[in-house]
């Protein structure tokens, strides 16, 4: 068994719930998701993205915003069989700020 994959992530917003009818079951689902920035190592935004929450995560129990350390896991996508990372677990990080550009002997007083 391989080793949970993590990532620096910053949750920006909380997206509201969804629910409908699947077309393909006809079963009801509820989804939610997070718009969040992924950081590199020095905390400088990388990427930008959707993270689509896991039932844990959702309503109530929804992460705030903030920096995370986020655990991921591969799995097949029950849609078209791909093989995705989804979030199976978050835990506060401090937030790091990347280098300034301006070094301290350059600043007007």
């Amino acid at each position: 068994m391989s080793s949970p994959m993590q990532a620096l992530i910053q949750i920006i917003k909380v997206n509201d719930a969804r629910s409908g009818v699947s077309k393909v079951s006809g079963k009801p689902y509820t989804m939610q998701d997070a718009e969040c920035l992924l950081l590199d190592d020095e905390g400088a935004p990388a990427h930008v993205g959707v993270l689509t929450l896991p039932r844990t995560m959702t309503g109530e129990a929804a992460p705030k915003p903030g920096n995370y350390t986020g655990t991921f896991a591969l799995q097949s996508s029950l849609r078209d069989r791909r093989i995705e990372a989804v979030l199976t677990g978050l835990t506060p990080a401090p937030t790091r700020h990347a280098p300034s550009s301006v070094s301290a002997s350059s600043k007007v007083s």
